[in-house]
């Protein structure tokens, strides 16, 4: 079983390290170098805030997941069998990947046109474009 996790908690895993690199940073500043405390705050909180909010915006939205995956969204899509196709094995290639396939009865032999019925994982179940 796969765990997956809210965009929001992915986001503050990503960022958590930047907070806690100013925070070390104003510690630091406030044992070694005190007199410069003040500046050190006005300069990273702001900054920091700034930070967060700029990556935020522009890193949020490719972490919620759309249920979709883009080009692997195969369905409908053609190849061409590599590797004899059979109910239980077969390979075929799809634009420049190589895709596990299977077919549902008999056999597809090396250079057939196929159609994507579906898709699980990385296997693809096909069928014979009808020429």
């Amino acid at each position: 079983m796969t765990r997956t996790f809210s965009p929001m908690v992915k986001f503050v895993a990503i960022t958590i390290d930047e907070i806690f690199i100013v925070l070390f940073v104003i510690v630091v500043v406030y044992f070694w170098a005190p007199e410069y405390l003040l500046l050190t705050l006005i300069v990273a909180i702001p900054g920091t805030a700034i930070f967060v909010i700029v990556k935020y915006y522009l890193v949020y939205p490719s972490l919620v997941d759309t249920g979709s995956y883009g080009l692997y969204d195969l369905k409908g899509m053609t190849g061409v069998v590599t590797e004899t196709v059979t109910p239980k094995s077969g390979k075929i290639r799809v634009g420049g990947e190589i895709w596990d396939a299977r077919c549902g009865d008999g056999q597809i032999l090396p250079g057939a046109q196929v159609r994507i019925l579906s898709r699980d994982s990385l296997r693809v179940v096909v069928s014979p474009l009808e020429s």
